[in-house]
């Protein structure tokens, strides 16, 4: 049992430190941006793309800040905005699908980077993959003339007290919290992985991975990924990835397909509570996510050296 506990302490560790190497500096480098007005910024260039998946440019400001900052701090702009226009069940589904597909753009595309893959191409993956699919869900939802119905709100969030100290005393509890979290994952999956549930798991996802191009070595990134996140589970994503058990093409697909969908409990439940419909919170956005998945990789199988040269990280091209 000492044993047990003993190497349950340096998984966490393990995990824990590299990303928070990530996590910390990215926070401040986030409120920096804030301050000098770069989600405005963004926001200015945004808005005429919003037309294209069918939404007033009013909503640009809260997709902005859900990119640039998180997901949480785009709501509070949520139920302030929102309940003053005019818009419908289906705009509303439209925008959280938007937020759920491309969201804490840096953070979660700097722990791709460390993970092996291209900071830039992580994002813009993601912003293309997030119109790409908000573009077809507008098309269908308006040819089928579905949730065309008025939006009520329905969700209300406190806006979070003004100043420097609180956002830092705001911070130093999500850090807290992140490491709660990790803590919990890893000691789930270390008793998973000593009780031979692990092993069960991952023969029943062998299959439908394989279908991706996906060998059943970065099973764990999959799970954590899709569960918990890349926020939560990044640490465990990275440690994964430098254990040099897993193949590059499998580490690349599990990348991607995770940046597109994960967290899909607890961000789907959020979209839904706050209005979003399950036909694109939930249904569009897997599918969607699948889709480019496969998308992928029938274009890494015929320019795979053009991703392992300017995609890949040195650390995996050398796998």
């Amino acid at each position: 049992m000492k044993i047990f506990f003993k190497n349950l302490f340096n998984e966490i560790m393990s995990v824990s430190i590299p990303l928070y190497k990530i996590l910390i500096p990215f926070v401040f480098i986030i409120k920096f941006l804030e301050i000098v007005g770069f989600v405005d910024l963004v926001t200015k260039g945004f808005q005429p793309l919003m037309a294209t998946i069918g939404l007033p440019s009013e909503l640009g400001i809260i997709w902005v800040t859900a990119i640039v900052v998180n997901i949480y701090a785009a709501l509070i702009l949520f139920v302030s905005i929102v309940p003053l226009m005019d818009v419908t069940t289906s705009q509303i589904t439209i925008l959280t699908v938007a937020m759920l597909l491309c969201h804490n753009l840096a953070i979660e595309s700097a722990i791709s980077k460390s993970a092996g893959v291209s900071f830039l191409f992580t994002i813009f993956y993601r912003l293309f993959a997030a119109f790409f699919a908000c573009f077809f869900l507008n098309l269908i939802y308006s040819n089928f003339n579905f949730l065309n119905n008025p939006f009520v709100m329905s969700f209300t969030i406190e806006p979070q007290e003004a100043g420097l100290i609180p956002w830092l005393r705001g911070q130093i509890f999500n850090l807290l919290y992140i490491f709660f979290i990790v803590t919990i994952i890893v000691t789930i999956l270390e008793i998973l992985k000593a009780i031979g549930i692990e092993n069960i798991l991952k023969k029943i996802l062998v299959p439908p991975l394989r279908f991706f191009g996906i060998n059943e070595s970065a099973t764990k990134i999959i799970i954590v990924g899709m569960t918990l996140g890349l926020q939560f589970g990044g640490g465990i994503l990275i440690k994964e990835v430098n254990s040099g058990k897993i193949d590059k093409q499998s580490i690349f697909l599990s990348i991607l397909m995770i940046n597109l969908v994960h967290a899909i409990i607890e961000d789907s439940l959020l979209m839904l509570a706050v209005g979003g419909h399950y036909s694109g919170v939930i249904i569009a956005r897997i599918l969607f996510g699948l889709f480019f998945s496969i998308l992928v990789l029938n274009i890494y199988k015929k320019y795979h050296l053009f991703f392992e040269k300017h995609i890949f990280s040195k650390k995996l091209r050398l796998l």
